[in-house]
């Protein structure tokens, strides 16, 4: 039942993330076609003005789909559970697990699917301008220093760079999935005010994220701190860059576990659709 229930829920998302990635594709392809014309490499302050507000322009449009996302996802969360259509929602034969395992994959897939085609989007466009000015190929240079930056890091770090890369890749996918379940829970938490309900969820999601922000720097800074403050010595990066990590990555699981489970606690017992 959870494969119907995640192929309805596709269904009904993908349309707005996909006029998302298409937006970014468009903008994307119409830079690197400006970028390969001669025109930015005249000088003069027009030519100056008009790179800012381009670079202006496309920075917007990149936090603009960002947060359309974002803000989409928890739309699609209230509306389907907290709305009208969490009747039809509530009678399904499905637990309230599945209803939440369900979006949360589907909404954390297009999450990632947005930030890769925004990374593919930043690096096109670095490409392309690297080539146009220095009229070099810089993925051919970016592999032969490659080798080289690795062992550096290595003798630096005390840990290969695909493992610190593999650690960041990690991280970044399970901070998808916290990102989106933080949004569910100030949703279902929202919907215990008895009016107000958008409202109350907003000030429970900056509770959350004020709070969380808090907390978590705290329990991961704090050791670093001490060990600053008790220590006569220099402290070198690769002594807690892998802890602080690792330990960011602990937080965000069990952060995300919490939430997952506050979530259905509260579409299983105090579910109300007055």
């Amino acid at each position: 039942m959870l494969k119907k229930l995640f192929k309805y829920d596709w269904k009904s998302f993908w349309k707005v993330p996909t006029v998302i990635c298409l937006f970014l594709s468009v903008i994307t392809v119409i830079g690197v076609l400006s970028l390969l014309t001669p025109f930015w490499k005249q000088e003069g302050e027009v030519v100056g003005i008009l790179m800012v507000s381009a670079f202006m322009i496309y920075t917007l449009s990149i936090m603009a789909c960002a947060v359309g996302v974002t803000v989409y996802t928890a739309i699609r969360f209230y509306k389907n559970i907290y709305t009208d259509e969490g009747y039809l929602t509530n009678t399904l034969p499905v637990t309230p697990r599945q209803i939440i395992l369900s979006k949360l994959l589907v909404g954390t897939l297009w999450r990632m699917i947005v930030n890769l085609v925004v990374c593919l989007s930043i690096f096109a466009l670095l490409i392309t301008a690297a080539g146009a000015v220095g009229q070099v190929n810089i993925l051919a240079e970016m592999a032969d220093v490659f080798g080289e930056i690795s062992v550096m890091f290595k003798q630096e770090m005390g840990m290969s760079l695909w493992f610190f890369l593999a650690l960041c890749i990690f991280y970044t996918v399970i901070g998808s999935f916290f990102s989106v379940l933080m949004m569910y829970s100030s949703v279902s938490l929202g919907q215990l005010f008895t009016t107000h309900k958008v409202m109350g969820a907003v000030i429970w999601y900056i509770a959350e994220y004020i709070i969380i922000q808090t907390g978590s720097s705290l329990l991961v800074n704090l050791p670093l701190g001490f060990n600053m403050l008790t220590s006569s010595d220099t402290i070198h990066p690769a002594l807690y860059i892998r802890p602080v990590l690792i330990g960011s990555i602990l937080i965000t699981v069990v952060l995300s576990v919490a939430m997952f489970f506050l979530s259905e606690y509260i579409l299983k017992k105090k579910l109300n659709l007055d």
